[in-house]
């Protein structure tokens, strides 16, 4: 739980603005009324912008920043910061808010896509959460589109609801992966069909990835992250599936398909609960790789470990 039972639950709105809108003087309002309120606050700004707010804000007691480069560097670990951040400040029950400004996507389509699909799922995912999450993007026409499907609420002078709002599920189906980029021919190619057959997988993946220049403890991280997927596709999925294994200038990669179809699009993505004892292994591994996508027509995961 994110808050006492009976608390306010999570507010979830979109902020689009246009390039040459000042984003602090939309923000600094809101900020201000729960600053003197006894609110924490969290803003997940550039470094420029965050600064700018605070000069337009009568009181910075309560007020947390931090680079949305650095929170925001692994799409798939984002719920999990959030939700240790409310752990950490509103110990008491008070209300949160986080005020965000998320570029992770850069020139990455991929990166860009699956961080829609968090976007998508937090209104699901933190339901329960005390919390006011403002997500401000600038008006494109790559991005714009998908955040007002993406938030229930819109913040455009006042507050009203997103017509376009879709639930998490049907976000995801209409607005899924690209498709994987070609690596080439694979450095090494391993088929697995049987839960036996893991010890041997464990092997071969920790010694590609130490030749590789994994650290010790990455290529732990790694290795484990891997055997989770093989194991969910030989429980889960329609053995037997392919590990491929690819060293690329900075990073390591590991694609695992089986012939399934995966029918759980929220699968990894939304934080499992203390109750569940299984399908633990998509959220680990996004907890433990730097990057993970999923196609779900064959049951198709790309795992990253990068070398720093």
């Amino acid at each position: 739980m994110c808050t006492p039972p009976n608390a306010p639950g999570l507010t979830h709105y979109g902020l689009i603005h246009s390039a040459s809108a000042d984003l602090t003087a939309t923000l600094a309002p809101m900020v201000t009324e729960r600053l003197v309120r006894g609110d924490p606050v969290l803003a997940v700004l550039p470094p420029t912008t965050a600064a700018e707010l605070r000069a337009r804000l009568p009181t910075v007691t309560g007020l947390h920043t931090t680079d949305p480069c650095e929170l925001y560097r692994h799409p798939g670990r984002v719920l999990s910061h959030y939700r240790a951040w409310i752990a950490d400040t509103s110990s008491d029950g008070r209300s949160a808010m986080i005020v965000a400004a998320p570029d992770p996507g850069g020139d990455d389509p991929h990166r860009a896509a699956l961080w829609m699909h968090i976007e998508a799922i937090t209104t699901q995912a933190l339901a329960e959460c005390d919390l006011t999450l403002v997500c401000a993007y600038p008006n494109n026409s790559a991005t714009a589109d998908a955040v007002r499907r993406a938030h229930p609420s819109l913040v455009d002078g006042s507050i009203t609801p997103s017509p376009d709002h879709l639930p998490a599920e049907q976000f995801l189906a209409n607005h899924p992966l690209p498709p994987p980029i070609e690596l080439g021919k694979p450095d090494l190619t391993h088929i697995i069909d049987h839960p036996r057959e893991l010890a041997t997988l464990r092997r071969i993946v920790a010694g590609h990835a130490i030749l590789a220049g994994l650290s010790s403890a990455r290529c732990d991280d790694f290795v484990m992250a891997v055997t989770e997927i093989a194991t969910n596709a030989l429980e889960h999925g329609t053995p037997p599936a392919a590990v491929l294994l690819w060293t690329i200038p900075a990073s390591v990669i590991c694609q695992i398909t089986d012939t399934g179809q995966h029918t759980q699009p929220l699968a990894g993505l939304s934080p499992p609960r203390a109750t569940q004892h299984r399908g633990r292994g998509l959220w680990m591994a996004h907890q433990l790789c730097d990057q993970l996508y999923l196609w779900p027509h064959p049951t198709t995961i790309r795992l990253q470990m990068d070398r720093i």
